[in-house]
């Protein structure tokens, strides 16, 4: 099936679910499944294949959540992330595919080291309203977004900030991936080729996937403890992080 070994599609199913859980639950959860689709398609072929993936659960998140987003903060982040998506395409399209590889380790090692700060910080960190901040936010989100989908726990030290509740910060969230995954789009279709006919089926087999993984982080996000699920997800991908790299 698709060219994949049993292994693989499991691999491919559980990137799926979890792409849906991370958009409507825990912040962040995402990196592993990052990981994962590049370890089954390499690092450049991965990031076409997920991005129309993540757009899907970025809908979800948005008919869900979206209501709530501070949509006014989000596009004033978006003429710099059109920068970093920019340079994240020059890059990404100069680079082998194991240069590719490693460079979604090292920026999935950062968003470990982040997730790792923001799990032990005593107080919360708050951020001046400064157009340079957020052009800082917005470029380093765009770029990582755009060399392996991988912008999730970099946005959100910025979107912890902000003081928002729960249900407002996965709107905003949502709204902010989803403009970014469209700018994205015309990229990995005319430049890099990542996205073509062969790899909409990919597409079309984690759409199930990817609701039920939505459904599942709706009925959890009120649950589970989020302590020990982030430091689930921190070691996970710390493993597959170390697996890319190495």
């Amino acid at each position: 099936m698709f060219e994949l070994d049993v292994f693989e599609i499991i691999m491919l199913a559980t990137s799926a679910l979890i792409v849906g859980f991370s958009k409507v639950g825990i912040q962040g959860a995402i990196i592993p499944a990052v990981a994962m689709m590049a370890l089954i398609f390499g690092g450049k072929n991965s990031s076409g294949i997920m991005l129309p993936m993540v757009i899907v659960g970025d809908l979800i998140a948005i008919f869900k959540y979206g209501k709530k987003g501070n949509i006014a903060d989000v596009l004033k982040l978006i003429p710099a992330s059109i920068v970093g998506v920019v340079a994240g395409a020059i890059v990404g399209n100069w680079i082998n595919d194991a240069q590719f590889k490693f460079l979604i380790g090292i920026i999935v090692i950062l968003c470990i080291i982040l997730l790792i700060v923001r799990e032990y910080q005593q107080e919360a960190i708050v951020l001046p309203d400064n157009p340079l901040i957020k052009g800082a936010v917005g470029t380093l989100s765009g770029f990582s977004s755009m060399i392996g989908n991988a912008a999730g726990p970099i946005f959100n030290v910025y979107i912890l900030t902000q003081q928002l509740k729960k249900e407002s910060m996965i709107g905003t969230v949502a709204w902010f991936f989803f403009l970014v995954n469209l700018i994205k789009l015309p990229f990995h279709i005319f430049l890099c080729g990542t996205i073509n006919s062969d790899t909409v089926k990919f597409t079309v087999f984690s759409i199930p996937f990817i609701v039920v993984g939505a459904l599942v982080g709706i009925w959890l996000i009120k649950r589970i403890n989020d302590v020990w699920y982030r430091r689930f997800i921190i070691i996970v991908t710390v493993l597959t992080a170390l697996r890319l790299i190495l």
